[in-house]
């Protein structure tokens, strides 16, 4: 009886970790008996406590570092076989949610990327969260940027990456059309580590490989891309998942200083100034073909960039550098499938925005999407927690 009852128990505690690693939804820590795991899902929450620590799955080693069990020795998966997402405005709801405080971290000398937490949506007490993230010591450590105007560069000196720029100027009489905007060329890489009321951090690398955020950027929940916590900017503070707020304009969020997060507006602005017949925004447009980059996948040669789609070819032209690529998106769906997914990398590329969806969807919010299926570039939602790239215009 006794050793019937300790394999029952064994066999629960299995499951319920299994669940709540998935989607993030343990703020415990667990003791580690064994060093060799079947999967990841069976690794143990990565927690500040195991920062460093390196685990094996089926003989691949795996280090705990912010909040993720990153590959010991990362490489892109060179595979071209990529699960779709059913459908892009299809989506599900959680409870990960930005964490503030009034409270601020004096002991270190170190500048943190997230110094306050805002209140968890979770009903659980949110005082065993209440550590700050720090952030990877960057070359200045300054909450500043520089823009080279000449170069097309933009330095964040918060981490000291480089990212490149277009400027978008574009003026039709005819249509009416005077546009002149400064966009990002690349999608933001900087490590927004402030934790959640489920997670150890709210950004992400696709498939948790630092290698594609080298290459896509980090995928951000939208109270991260909007910086709810307040870090950097009021503008976006206290909005996030299960709450009805419009932030203030301009949104700085993650963004470098001097740039914004851009809001619904703004995009539909851009996506009409370059499809170049309109003069009001309508999903069925050609500013997806002219704004996508023209990198076409290939598993062998060049691992990125977007797959051409039966006989359609999935980049673009590329007109106004903008280079938008295919980084995929990280959903967590409680609903069906209670596991964190990463999917549609090569084929789909989907932004936040600052703007919440409308005012009775909470968990909702506009991000703006080009597919390899067609030239369109469109606005639509997604659900809050869900993780996408973001692009910062230029304030």
């Amino acid at each position: 009886m006794q050793k019937w009852w300790r394999s029952l128990s064994f066999a629960l505690i299995a499951v319920v970790v299994v669940f709540f690693a998935a989607c993030g939804g343990d703020n415990g820590s667990s003791s580690d008996t064994e060093s060799v795991y079947e999967s990841l899902s069976d690794l143990p929450k990565c927690t500040r406590a195991k920062d460093g620590q390196v685990l094996s799955v089926q003989g691949k080693n795996y280090v705990c570092a912010f909040g993720e069990w990153l590959p010991d020795e990362p490489e892109f998966d060179s595979s071209s076989d990529e699960p779709e997402s059913s459908s892009s405005e299809e989506e599900s709801s959680s409870s990960e949610e930005i964490e503030s405080s009034s409270e601020e971290e004096s002991s270190s000398s170190e500048k943190p990327e997230s110094s306050s937490e805002e209140e968890s949506s979770s009903s659980e007490d949110s005082s065993d969260s209440e550590e700050s993230s720090s952030s990877e010591e960057s070359s200045s450590g300054i909450d500043d940027s520089e823009y080279n105007s000449e170069n097309n560069t933009l330095t964040d000196l918060r981490d000291g990456k480089v990212y490149a720029t277009t400027t978008i100027e574009i003026n039709d009489d005819e249509r009416g059309i005077a546009y002149s905007q400064v966009w990002m060329a690349e999608n933001l890489n900087y490590r927004y580590l402030q934790p959640t009321g489920t997670l150890d951090s709210s950004s992400f690398c696709y498939d948790n490989n630092p290698a594609y955020c080298s290459m896509y950027g980090r995928l951000y929940l939208w109270s991260a891309a909007i910086d709810s916590a307040g870090v950097w900017d009021e503008n976006g503070s206290g909005c996030g998942l299960g709450k009805i707020c419009q932030p203030t304009n301009p949104v700085r969020g993650v963004c470098p200083k001097g740039w914004h997060l851009p809001n619904v507006d703004e995009v539909k602005a851009l996506f009409v100034a370059v499809d170049g017949t309109i003069t009001t925004y309508v999903r069925q447009n050609e500013a997806g073909k002219k704004l996508k980059s023209k990198a076409i996948y290939n598993a062998k040669e060049t691992p990125y960039g977007w797959k051409n789609y039966e006989t359609w070819k999935g980049n673009g032209t590329d007109d106004y550098s903008f280079a938008a690529l295919p980084a995929g998106r990280r959903q967590c769906d409680r609903y069906s499938n209670p596991t964190n997914e990463y999917y549609n990398k090569d084929s789909v590329a989907e932004f936040w925005s600052a703007s919440q969806y409308i005012e009775d969807k909470i968990d909702q919010a506009f991000k703006y999407t080009f597919t390899n299926k067609n030239s369109e570039a469109h606005t639509d939602y997604s659900d809050k927690d869900n993780g996408f790239p973001i692009r910062c215009i230029m304030d």
